[in-house]
């Protein structure tokens, strides 16, 4: 267990995010505009009747009143990565305790920041509610007994890194299985996770990043109400990523032929001026040809966007859609059962293909995408895989990039997706539904 003491004016960690999301850690403090706008993004304030709002303003005019005060919250080193049924105790300052076991039916639970929250049980419309002032402690504990290769599980080698203050956004939906051979900190030698994060819009982005290789594992992120809003211009503030132990610098890409193209796209970011700024990190991009880069691969991120935002191109809308991007960084991959180059290769194999003598050069691209619908509690799963090449690809058909996550993770020896329970998880990167994307193929 990871014990953390916090101020009753934060967040508590271990609650949950705009998705339904545990948080581990403190989250930015919104103002009063945020938390009317907060039921766009996912928690459900219910203001639809006087009721909830007289509700909000008392635990409000109380909170005003409480005394400062720290709360210390006891985080799972296993926390659920749906947010929905983590079982907690809460300790009174009376001197009682509250229990919700693992077989209890917490349909969800809503954080009032600086106030308090609300625990809501499947099949009540009415919420159970909690001031922080009431209480000395809370504590977490969860069953992870159905989910066997989630980044905090038994037997899931490095299953300890995460707890640490470099890995604690390891449990989330959009992140892969983290690559055994990361470490807490960066050196050159490792690989590193580094998450950006922008108030009060949370998490832009996380990057897995080699610094042996200097280069991109993968790049992974949300798209929601609460974080893809078009406020700002694109900023192309491009720099070396000073986070990690070895950057890719300007000058990898000076005069080189190649595109620093990004992973999370700066379309992808336009709710502030710092969030756009994040998406230039250099470690958020990988060395592309121009023709893929303003080709096919911008065509895909549009669709991607359209996914996230647009009911139209989805048979559910999309609460939430996780995302992973990514290029193929190792020496080989494997496509249709047999071994091929994963990067390029100059003389017959005897040396890689460079960006100016410092950055492999991918041969293939992909995304992964997991679909989220909260009314009926379900997701649905995607990949595209591209071919990395000088010329113009065709873009009519999107249909024919796209393959199941189970297919991508035989090519790329990834684990995507692996926070999910094991049995949505097979289900979902076992099935590849181009009707539900409402993709088409080439006849």
């Amino acid at each position: 267990m990871e014990i953390t003491k916090i101020q009753n004016m934060s967040l508590l960690a271990g609650s949950v995010d705009a998705n339904g999301d545990v948080i581990i850690g403190d989250a930015p403090e919104p103002d009063n505009e945020e938390i009317i706008d907060a039921a766009t993004r996912g928690f459900d304030f219910d203001f639809d009747d006087f009721k909830q709002i007289l509700l909000l303003f008392i635990f409000t005019l109380t909170s005003l009143f409480a005394s400062a005060q720290t709360i210390e919250t006891q985080n799972p080193a296993n926390a659920p990565a749906d947010g929905k049924k983590h079982a907690m105790k809460l300790y009174l300052k009376t001197g009682g305790t509250i229990e919700y076991n693992t077989k209890s039916t917490i349909d969800r639970v809503t954080y009032l920041p600086d106030i308090g929250m609300k625990v809501y049980i499947k099949g009540e419309t009415e919420s159970v509610d909690y001031l922080y002032s009431q209480m000395n402690k809370i504590e977490y504990t969860i069953e992870n007994s159905n989910n066997t290769n989630a980044n905090w599980s038994d037997g899931v080698k490095g299953n300890d890194m995460w707890t640490t203050e470099s890995f604690k956004e390891a449990w989330r939906l959009e992140y892969p299985q983290l690559n055994a051979g990361t470490e807490a900190t960066g050196s050159t030698t490792n690989s590193q996770v580094v998450v950006k994060t922008c108030s009060p819009y949370g998490i832009t982005y996380s990057v897995e990043w080699d610094n042996s290789l200097i280069a991109n594992r993968w790049t992974c992120y949300e798209l929601h109400a609460g974080n893809s809003a078009s406020n700002v211009k694109r900023k192309d503030d491009f720099k070396a990523d000073p986070e990690v132990a070895v950057s890719s610098v300007l000058d990898d890409y000076k005069n080189s032929g190649f595109a620093r193209g990004h992973l999370c796209p700066s379309a992808d970011r336009l709710c502030s001026t710092e969030q756009n700024k994040q998406t230039f990190f250099l470690t958020n991009m990988q060395p592309q040809y121009t023709s893929h880069n303003s080709g096919l691969w911008s065509r895909l991120e549009d669709q991607v966007r359209s996914f996230a935002t647009n009911d139209t191109y989805t048979n559910l809308h999309c609460d939430t859609l996780y995302i992973v991007k990514a290029a193929t960084i190792t020496d080989k991959v494997t496509i249709g059962g047999e071994e091929v180059d994963g990067v390029y290769f100059n003389n017959e194999h005897t040396a890689h293909q460079l960006c100016n003598d410092r950055l492999l050069v991918p041969k293939y691209f992909y995304m992964a995408l997991l679909h989220y619908n909260k009314d009926t509690d379900s997701y649905h799963a995607l990949a595209f895989w591209t071919d990395h090449i000088s010329t113009t690809q065709p873009v009519a058909n999107l249909g024919d990039y796209a393959i199941s996550i189970e297919e991508l993770e035989k090519r790329t020896g990834i684990d995507f997706f692996c926070n999910l329970p094991d049995d949505i998880e097979s289900e979902v990167e076992k099935t590849l539904e181009l009707d539900f994307w409402h993709l088409t193929t080439t006849p």
